[in-house]
Protein backbone atom coordinates (compact mmCIF):
# COMPACT_ATOMS: atom_id res chain seq x y z
CA UNK A 1 0.00 0.00 0.00
CA UNK A 2 1.64 3.42 -1.01
CA UNK A 3 -0.39 5.57 1.70
CA UNK A 4 -2.50 4.27 4.95
CA UNK A 5 -5.03 7.67 5.85
CA UNK A 6 -6.06 7.52 9.48
CA UNK A 7 -9.22 9.42 9.11
CA UNK A 8 -11.84 9.66 6.32
CA UNK A 9 -13.05 12.78 7.42
CA UNK A 10 -12.82 15.79 5.20
CA UNK A 11 -9.61 16.40 5.36
CA UNK A 12 -8.41 12.78 4.86
CA UNK A 13 -10.61 11.75 2.42
CA UNK A 14 -9.65 14.92 -0.06
CA UNK A 15 -6.18 13.70 0.22
CA UNK A 16 -7.43 10.50 -0.77
CA UNK A 17 -9.02 12.10 -3.31
CA UNK A 18 -6.22 14.10 -4.65
CA UNK A 19 -3.73 10.81 -4.78
CA UNK A 20 -6.19 8.62 -6.56
CA UNK A 21 -5.90 10.73 -9.11
CA UNK A 22 -2.57 8.76 -10.30
CA UNK A 23 -4.34 5.14 -10.75
CA UNK A 24 -0.83 3.53 -10.44
CA UNK A 25 -1.01 4.40 -6.17
CA UNK A 26 -2.93 2.10 -4.23
CA UNK A 27 -4.64 4.06 -1.30
CA UNK A 28 -6.50 2.74 1.78
CA UNK A 29 -8.76 4.88 4.21
CA UNK A 30 -8.91 3.75 7.29
CA UNK A 31 -12.04 4.84 9.27
CA UNK A 32 -13.75 4.75 12.21
CA UNK A 33 -17.16 5.84 11.72
CA UNK A 34 -19.27 4.45 8.24
CA UNK A 35 -18.80 7.65 6.13
CA UNK A 36 -22.51 6.44 4.61
CA UNK A 37 -23.97 7.78 8.33
CA UNK A 38 -23.46 11.37 7.92
CA UNK A 39 -25.23 12.54 10.79
CA UNK A 40 -23.50 10.10 13.01
CA UNK A 41 -19.99 11.10 11.60
CA UNK A 42 -17.88 13.95 13.91
CA UNK A 43 -16.99 15.61 10.01
CA UNK A 44 -20.37 15.75 8.41
CA UNK A 45 -22.92 16.41 11.06
CA UNK A 46 -25.18 19.87 11.72
CA UNK A 47 -22.08 22.02 11.04
CA UNK A 48 -21.66 24.18 7.90
CA UNK A 49 -17.96 25.58 6.07
CA UNK A 50 -16.82 28.46 4.14
CA UNK A 51 -15.06 27.08 1.47
CA UNK A 52 -12.25 29.35 0.36
CA UNK A 53 -11.81 30.41 -3.26
CA UNK A 54 -8.87 28.06 -2.92
CA UNK A 55 -10.24 24.65 -1.55
CA UNK A 56 -13.46 25.25 -3.70
CA UNK A 57 -9.98 25.03 -6.68
CA UNK A 58 -8.78 21.48 -5.17
CA UNK A 59 -12.64 20.49 -5.63
CA UNK A 60 -12.95 21.79 -9.00
CA UNK A 61 -10.06 19.83 -9.98
CA UNK A 62 -11.17 16.91 -8.53
CA UNK A 63 -13.91 16.81 -10.65
CA UNK A 64 -16.92 17.72 -7.84
CA UNK A 65 -17.08 21.31 -7.76
CA UNK A 66 -19.98 21.13 -10.25
CA UNK A 67 -21.99 18.98 -7.89
CA UNK A 68 -20.88 20.39 -4.57
CA UNK A 69 -21.93 24.10 -6.09
CA UNK A 70 -25.21 23.25 -5.96
CA UNK A 71 -25.46 23.05 -2.54
CA UNK A 72 -23.17 25.57 -1.86
CA UNK A 73 -24.48 29.45 -1.45
CA UNK A 74 -21.97 32.74 -2.19
CA UNK A 75 -20.65 35.01 0.08
CA UNK A 76 -20.83 38.52 -1.71
CA UNK A 77 -20.15 40.28 1.28
CA UNK A 78 -18.46 39.79 5.06
CA UNK A 79 -19.81 42.63 7.42
CA UNK A 80 -17.60 43.09 10.66
CA UNK A 81 -18.67 44.77 13.97
CA UNK A 82 -18.27 44.89 17.34
CA UNK A 83 -21.72 44.60 19.74
CA UNK A 84 -22.64 47.51 21.03
CA UNK A 85 -19.70 49.86 19.29
CA UNK A 86 -19.03 52.08 16.46
CA UNK A 87 -16.80 49.76 14.56
CA UNK A 88 -17.55 48.12 11.56
CA UNK A 89 -16.19 47.14 8.29
CA UNK A 90 -17.21 45.39 5.12
CA UNK A 91 -15.18 42.93 2.66
CA UNK A 92 -17.11 43.01 -0.58
CA UNK A 93 -16.72 40.19 -3.38
CA UNK A 94 -17.41 43.17 -6.05
CA UNK A 95 -14.00 45.36 -4.65
CA UNK A 96 -11.99 42.35 -5.00
CA UNK A 97 -12.98 41.48 -8.51
CA UNK A 98 -14.28 38.05 -7.37
CA UNK A 99 -17.65 36.63 -7.91
CA UNK A 100 -17.67 35.40 -4.49
CA UNK A 101 -15.58 35.87 -1.60
CA UNK A 102 -15.93 31.98 -0.41
CA UNK A 103 -18.71 29.72 -0.83
CA UNK A 104 -21.18 28.06 2.79
CA UNK A 105 -21.80 24.50 2.66
CA UNK A 106 -23.16 22.23 4.67
CA UNK A 107 -20.72 19.40 6.05
CA UNK A 108 -22.78 16.59 5.22
CA UNK A 109 -22.58 17.40 1.38
CA UNK A 110 -19.00 17.48 1.12
CA UNK A 111 -18.58 14.35 3.27
CA UNK A 112 -21.64 12.72 0.71
CA UNK A 113 -19.85 13.88 -2.60
CA UNK A 114 -15.98 13.13 -1.31
CA UNK A 115 -17.37 9.20 -0.12
CA UNK A 116 -18.82 8.70 -3.35
CA UNK A 117 -15.99 9.85 -5.36
CA UNK A 118 -13.59 7.66 -3.06
CA UNK A 119 -16.12 4.76 -4.37
CA UNK A 120 -15.84 5.16 -7.67
CA UNK A 121 -11.65 4.88 -7.19
CA UNK A 122 -10.41 1.70 -8.11
CA UNK A 123 -7.58 2.51 -6.30
CA UNK A 124 -9.05 3.39 -2.75
CA UNK A 125 -9.63 0.97 -0.45
CA UNK A 126 -12.08 2.66 2.00
CA UNK A 127 -11.89 0.23 5.51
CA UNK A 128 -14.89 1.16 7.67
CA UNK A 129 -15.91 1.01 9.98
CA UNK A 130 -12.86 0.38 11.03
CA UNK A 131 -9.90 1.51 13.43
CA UNK A 132 -5.92 1.43 13.24
CA UNK A 133 -4.92 -0.63 16.92
CA UNK A 134 -1.56 -0.17 16.57
CA UNK A 135 1.39 1.03 13.63
CA UNK A 136 5.11 0.13 14.33
CA UNK A 137 8.29 0.49 11.93
CA UNK A 138 9.65 -2.73 9.92
CA UNK A 139 13.06 -0.94 8.33
CA UNK A 140 11.88 1.75 5.95
CA UNK A 141 8.39 1.00 5.82
CA UNK A 142 5.23 1.19 8.68
CA UNK A 143 3.15 -1.41 10.07
CA UNK A 144 -0.72 -0.36 10.53
CA UNK A 145 -2.74 -3.01 12.66
CA UNK A 146 -5.78 -2.56 11.45
CA UNK A 147 -9.34 -4.37 12.73
CA UNK A 148 -12.71 -4.28 11.03
CA UNK A 149 -15.50 -7.00 11.68
CA UNK A 150 -13.61 -8.38 14.24
CA UNK A 151 -10.52 -9.27 12.55
CA UNK A 152 -7.20 -7.81 12.30
CA UNK A 153 -5.27 -7.19 9.37
CA UNK A 154 -1.42 -6.05 8.75
CA UNK A 155 -1.02 -3.14 6.38
CA UNK A 156 2.38 -2.44 5.25
CA UNK A 157 3.35 1.29 4.02
CA UNK A 158 5.91 3.75 3.04
CA UNK A 159 3.73 6.61 4.33
CA UNK A 160 1.25 6.97 7.56
CA UNK A 161 -1.21 10.06 7.21
CA UNK A 162 -2.66 10.80 11.11
CA UNK A 163 -5.79 12.91 9.94
CA UNK A 164 -8.95 11.65 12.68
CA UNK A 165 -9.64 14.88 14.11
CA UNK A 166 -8.58 16.90 17.02
CA UNK A 167 -8.40 14.23 19.73
CA UNK A 168 -6.44 12.17 17.65
CA UNK A 169 -5.75 8.31 18.30
CA UNK A 170 -3.18 8.36 15.75
CA UNK A 171 -1.17 10.63 17.62
CA UNK A 172 -1.49 9.21 20.87
CA UNK A 173 -0.51 5.71 19.02
CA UNK A 174 2.85 7.12 17.76
CA UNK A 175 3.54 9.48 21.26
CA UNK A 176 2.78 12.62 19.60
CA UNK A 177 2.33 15.08 22.29
CA UNK A 178 -0.08 17.95 21.55
CA UNK A 179 -0.66 21.73 23.21
CA UNK A 180 -3.97 22.26 23.74
CA UNK A 181 -5.31 25.50 25.12
CA UNK A 182 -9.23 25.71 25.67
CA UNK A 183 -11.11 29.27 25.10
CA UNK A 184 -13.22 28.25 27.77
CA UNK A 185 -15.96 29.25 25.26
CA UNK A 186 -18.20 26.57 23.71
CA UNK A 187 -20.07 26.82 20.22
CA UNK A 188 -23.88 26.85 19.58
CA UNK A 189 -24.35 25.89 15.99
CA UNK A 190 -27.65 25.61 14.22
CA UNK A 191 -29.23 26.95 11.29
CA UNK A 192 -31.90 29.83 11.25
CA UNK A 193 -34.47 31.30 8.85
CA UNK A 194 -34.62 34.68 8.91
CA UNK A 195 -37.81 36.82 7.48
CA UNK A 196 -35.81 38.48 4.48
CA UNK A 197 -33.64 37.57 2.31
CA UNK A 198 -29.89 36.69 3.40
CA UNK A 199 -28.51 38.52 0.19
CA UNK A 200 -25.66 36.44 0.59
CA UNK A 201 -23.62 38.45 3.35
CA UNK A 202 -21.61 36.78 6.10
CA UNK A 203 -21.84 38.30 9.15
CA UNK A 204 -18.68 38.31 11.23
CA UNK A 205 -20.08 39.74 15.34
CA UNK A 206 -17.75 40.16 18.16
CA UNK A 207 -20.38 40.35 21.34
CA UNK A 208 -19.44 40.48 25.31
CA UNK A 209 -19.68 37.11 25.11
CA UNK A 210 -17.94 35.91 22.40
CA UNK A 211 -17.77 35.66 19.02
CA UNK A 212 -20.90 35.14 16.35
CA UNK A 213 -20.76 33.87 12.76
CA UNK A 214 -23.51 34.09 10.44
CA UNK A 215 -23.23 32.79 6.72
CA UNK A 216 -25.68 32.10 4.45
CA UNK A 217 -27.11 29.15 3.50
CA UNK A 218 -29.40 27.21 0.93
CA UNK A 219 -33.20 27.96 1.66
CA UNK A 220 -32.51 31.46 2.19
CA UNK A 221 -31.37 30.11 6.19
CA UNK A 222 -28.24 31.66 8.03
CA UNK A 223 -25.75 29.19 9.13
CA UNK A 224 -24.56 30.14 13.05
CA UNK A 225 -21.67 29.14 14.70
CA UNK A 226 -22.05 31.36 18.22
CA UNK A 227 -19.30 31.01 20.77
CA UNK A 228 -20.41 31.49 24.11
CA UNK A 229 -19.50 30.57 27.68
CA UNK A 230 -20.41 27.64 29.03
CA UNK A 231 -22.97 28.67 31.42
CA UNK A 232 -24.41 30.81 28.87
CA UNK A 233 -24.24 28.07 25.98
CA UNK A 234 -26.13 25.73 28.34
CA UNK A 235 -28.96 28.15 29.17
CA UNK A 236 -29.79 28.51 25.34
CA UNK A 237 -29.33 24.86 25.04
CA UNK A 238 -32.22 24.27 26.79
CA UNK A 239 -34.50 27.95 26.48
CA UNK A 240 -37.03 27.32 24.02
CA UNK A 241 -37.05 28.55 20.60
CA UNK A 242 -38.59 31.86 20.98
CA UNK A 243 -36.35 32.88 23.56
CA UNK A 244 -33.26 31.46 21.63
CA UNK A 245 -34.27 33.39 18.37
CA UNK A 246 -35.05 36.09 20.69
CA UNK A 247 -31.27 35.89 22.23
CA UNK A 248 -29.85 35.75 19.28
CA UNK A 249 -31.54 38.80 17.33
CA UNK A 250 -30.55 40.53 20.25
CA UNK A 251 -27.13 39.56 19.62
CA UNK A 252 -26.70 39.81 15.94
CA UNK A 253 -27.78 42.93 16.02
CA UNK A 254 -30.33 44.06 12.92
CA UNK A 255 -28.58 42.66 10.13
CA UNK A 256 -29.91 38.95 10.63
CA UNK A 257 -33.36 40.23 10.48
CA UNK A 258 -36.70 38.77 12.91
CA UNK A 259 -36.05 35.14 13.20
CA UNK A 260 -39.01 32.89 12.15
CA UNK A 261 -37.18 29.43 12.73
CA UNK A 262 -34.56 27.69 14.44
CA UNK A 263 -33.22 24.34 13.62
CA UNK A 264 -31.83 21.25 15.79
CA UNK A 265 -29.06 23.28 17.80
CA UNK A 266 -25.51 21.41 18.76
CA UNK A 267 -22.65 22.12 20.91
CA UNK A 268 -18.90 21.99 20.22
CA UNK A 269 -15.88 22.84 23.08
CA UNK A 270 -13.57 25.28 21.60
CA UNK A 271 -9.76 24.63 22.11
CA UNK A 272 -6.78 25.29 19.85
CA UNK A 273 -5.05 22.37 19.50
CA UNK A 274 -1.34 21.86 17.91
CA UNK A 275 0.74 18.75 17.44
CA UNK A 276 4.19 19.03 18.48
CA UNK A 277 5.44 17.34 15.60
CA UNK A 278 3.97 17.18 12.12
CA UNK A 279 6.14 15.05 10.13
CA UNK A 280 8.12 11.91 11.50
CA UNK A 281 10.16 9.36 8.89
CA UNK A 282 7.07 7.75 7.28
CA UNK A 283 4.51 9.72 8.96
CA UNK A 284 2.79 12.96 8.51
CA UNK A 285 -0.11 14.44 10.90
CA UNK A 286 -3.01 16.92 8.91
CA UNK A 287 -6.20 18.63 9.45
CA UNK A 288 -7.23 19.06 12.96
CA UNK A 289 -5.19 16.67 14.28
CA UNK A 290 -1.92 18.96 13.69
CA UNK A 291 -4.07 21.80 13.96
CA UNK A 292 -7.25 22.84 15.53
CA UNK A 293 -8.46 26.33 15.51
CA UNK A 294 -11.29 27.83 16.84
CA UNK A 295 -14.16 28.72 14.32
CA UNK A 296 -14.18 32.82 14.58
CA UNK A 297 -12.13 33.10 11.46
CA UNK A 298 -13.37 30.00 9.48
CA UNK A 299 -9.82 28.88 8.61
CA UNK A 300 -9.82 25.37 9.79
CA UNK A 301 -10.43 23.41 6.63
CA UNK A 302 -8.95 25.93 4.10
CA UNK A 303 -5.69 25.89 5.73
CA UNK A 304 -6.05 21.83 5.68
CA UNK A 305 -7.12 22.42 2.21
CA UNK A 306 -3.34 24.06 1.52
CA UNK A 307 -1.61 21.67 3.32
CA UNK A 308 -3.35 18.67 1.24
CA UNK A 309 -2.36 20.53 -1.90
CA UNK A 310 1.70 20.94 -0.81
CA UNK A 311 1.41 17.30 0.52
CA UNK A 312 0.10 16.10 -2.59
CA UNK A 313 2.96 17.97 -4.83
CA UNK A 314 5.46 17.23 -2.35
CA UNK A 315 4.47 13.34 -3.03
CA UNK A 316 4.10 13.06 -6.72
CA UNK A 317 7.47 15.36 -7.21
CA UNK A 318 9.02 12.81 -5.09
CA UNK A 319 7.29 9.99 -6.96
CA UNK A 320 8.82 11.19 -10.47
CA UNK A 321 12.41 11.41 -8.90
CA UNK A 322 12.16 7.87 -7.16
CA UNK A 323 12.21 9.52 -3.81
CA UNK A 324 10.57 7.25 -0.84
CA UNK A 325 7.86 8.89 0.60
CA UNK A 326 8.46 7.96 3.98
CA UNK A 327 11.92 9.99 3.70
CA UNK A 328 12.37 12.33 6.99
CA UNK A 329 13.95 15.34 4.32
CA UNK A 330 11.44 14.93 1.82
CA UNK A 331 8.13 15.18 4.31
CA UNK A 332 10.22 18.23 6.61
CA UNK A 333 10.53 20.13 3.08
CA UNK A 334 7.02 19.59 2.89
CA UNK A 335 6.22 21.21 6.30
CA UNK A 336 8.93 24.13 5.72
CA UNK A 337 6.82 24.96 2.74
CA UNK A 338 3.38 25.03 5.09
CA UNK A 339 5.02 26.77 8.54
CA UNK A 340 4.52 30.29 7.45
CA UNK A 341 1.18 30.41 6.25
CA UNK A 342 0.20 27.60 8.94
CA UNK A 343 1.82 30.27 11.71
CA UNK A 344 0.48 33.50 9.98
CA UNK A 345 -3.32 31.48 10.21
CA UNK A 346 -2.89 30.21 13.61
CA UNK A 347 -1.72 33.56 15.14
CA UNK A 348 -4.36 35.06 13.21
CA UNK A 349 -7.20 33.23 14.40
CA UNK A 350 -5.85 32.62 18.10
CA UNK A 351 -5.36 36.59 18.58
CA UNK A 352 -8.45 37.69 16.63
CA UNK A 353 -10.21 35.46 19.25
CA UNK A 354 -8.12 36.66 22.41
CA UNK A 355 -8.50 40.52 21.32
CA UNK A 356 -12.46 40.97 20.94
CA UNK A 357 -13.19 38.14 23.93
CA UNK A 358 -11.36 40.71 26.32
CA UNK A 359 -13.40 43.32 28.11
CA UNK A 360 -10.95 45.67 28.68
CA UNK A 361 -12.47 49.39 27.66
CA UNK A 362 -9.31 50.62 26.32
CA UNK A 363 -8.94 47.42 24.22
CA UNK A 364 -12.70 47.98 22.96
CA UNK A 365 -11.73 51.23 21.68
CA UNK A 366 -8.78 50.14 19.77
CA UNK A 367 -10.67 47.55 18.29
CA UNK A 368 -13.71 50.01 17.39
CA UNK A 369 -11.04 52.01 15.76
CA UNK A 370 -9.29 48.95 14.28
CA UNK A 371 -12.20 48.14 12.18
CA UNK A 372 -12.90 51.39 11.17
CA UNK A 373 -9.07 51.87 9.99
CA UNK A 374 -9.55 48.77 8.68
CA UNK A 375 -12.27 49.78 6.35
CA UNK A 376 -10.65 52.56 4.78
CA UNK A 377 -6.99 50.35 4.45
CA UNK A 378 -7.79 49.17 0.51
CA UNK A 379 -4.40 47.65 0.73
CA UNK A 380 -4.73 45.95 4.59
CA UNK A 381 -8.40 45.13 3.69
CA UNK A 382 -7.25 43.35 0.34
CA UNK A 383 -4.59 41.53 1.92
CA UNK A 384 -6.87 39.73 4.42
CA UNK A 385 -9.73 39.07 1.76
CA UNK A 386 -6.51 37.15 -0.12
CA UNK A 387 -5.47 35.06 2.82
CA UNK A 388 -9.38 34.53 3.84
CA UNK A 389 -10.27 33.25 0.31
CA UNK A 390 -7.37 30.92 0.36
CA UNK A 391 -4.93 33.25 -2.36
CA UNK A 392 -1.96 33.63 -0.75
CA UNK A 393 -1.03 29.80 -1.51
CA UNK A 394 -1.50 27.85 -4.92
CA UNK A 395 -3.85 24.78 -4.41
CA UNK A 396 -3.27 23.58 -8.15
CA UNK A 397 -2.59 19.94 -7.56
CA UNK A 398 -0.24 18.78 -9.88
CA UNK A 399 -0.63 16.90 -12.92
CA UNK A 400 -0.42 13.64 -13.34
CA UNK A 401 3.19 11.66 -14.61
CA UNK A 402 1.74 9.31 -17.91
Amino acid sequence: MDVVIMGGGLVGASLAACLARDPKLSIAVVEKFLPQATELHPSYDARNTALSNGTCHVFDQLGLWPSMREFAVPIHTIDITNQGSFGRAFIRAQEERVRALGYVIENRYLGKFLFEHLQRCPNVQVLAPAEIGGLHYEGDQVVASVEMDGRWDMIKTPLVVIADGAESRGRELLGIAAEVTPYDQVAIVTAVTPDRPHNNLALERFTATGPLAVLPQTDNRWGLTWCLDQARAEALMAADDETFMAALEQAAGPAIGRLTRVGKRYTYPLALTLAKEQVRPNVVVLGNAAHGLHPVAGQGLNMAMRDVAVLVQTLFDAKARNIPWGDFKLLNGYLQQRQQDQFNTIQFSDKLTKLFSNHNPLLSLARNSGLLLFDTLQGTKRFVARHAMGRSVSTTLPEVAP
